[in-house]
């Protein structure tokens, strides 16, 4: 099997300010369901199961960046494995983060008490929640549309529920000391383009939805680590929001 450092070698983040807060072993035969068979033309070629590195055969949409989806016949139960859920990347260069040199960084004009915290602290100085949420591109089925739209051509496989435990984002800015007036929170990740020209790919989700009890800084997933591919070390976990603002690889 390829190392992931083989599959794809790469050549940052939690800012706040008063507009913004910135967070710098089972293998499918030829009987795998893949997708509907009305997907749009050109469709079905890619769609191909390929095993990136510690996952299963998945549904291939892209190599670079990575994106893959899970077939559906994984979700026969409840909560979908680490090994099997799917793959979503923007940017195509997905670094190698070391767990012991990782930190996230938490600054910016909306907080009074900047804050870097490594794996440890978040696992150690923070109360420990565990919550099930799904995670769904917002794609999710694009494929499927009529009439036909631009974008990765997702089946029904670009989701996963899954246990996720960490420490609350709304604990996390208050320690900071988050200021009243802050209006939005933004996350960045380590993940980068190709050419420097290429725009960072960052999201923001409103101070009231950070603030939600169940919004997380995750780091376990289904009982273990963060897979690779999606996040390690840490990501954002916004439940009921769609996964494009569940930034990974949190910097």
């Amino acid at each position: 099997m390829k190392s992931r450092r083989d599959f794809l070698k790469t050549t940052g983040g939690l800012v706040l300010a008063t507009g913004g807060t910135w967070l710098a072993g089972h293998a499918h035969g030829a009987d795998a369901v893949l997708g509907p068979a009305e997907l749009p033309e050109g469709t079905l070629s890619a769609s191909l199961l390929e095993a990136l590195p510690g996952k299963v055969p998945l549904i291939k949409k892209s190599w670079r960046p990575p994106n893959f989806e899970t077939p559906v016949s994984y979700f026969n139960d409840v909560f979908t494995r680490n090994d099997a859920f799917f793959v979503r990347y923007h940017l195509s260069n997905i670094p190698e983060v070391a767990a012991a040199g990782w930190q996230v960084k938490v600054g910016g004009e909306a907080v009074e008490k900047p804050l870097q915290l490594t794996l440890d602290n978040l696992k150690n100085d923070y109360e420990q929640i565990e919550i099930a949420a799904v995670c769904q591109c917002s794609g999710n089925r694009r494929g499927m549309f009529v009439p036909h739209v631009p974008g990765v051509e997702w089946g029904p496989g670009a989701m996963g529920n899954a246990r996720w435990k960490g420490a609350r984002l709304k604990d996390v800015l208050t320690k900071a000391g988050l200021r009243k007036d802050a209006l939005e929170i933004v996350f960045d990740g380590a993940d980068s383009g190709l050419f420097p020209a290429t725009p960072d790919f960052v999201k923001s989700i409103p101070v009231w939805k950070a603030m939600d009890e169940n919004t997380l800084i995750a780091w376990q997933m289904n009982g273990q680590p963060l897979p690779h591919w999606n996040g390690f070390p840490a990501r954002i976990v916004v439940p009921g929001w769609t996964a494009t603002y569940w930034m990974k690889q949190l910097t």
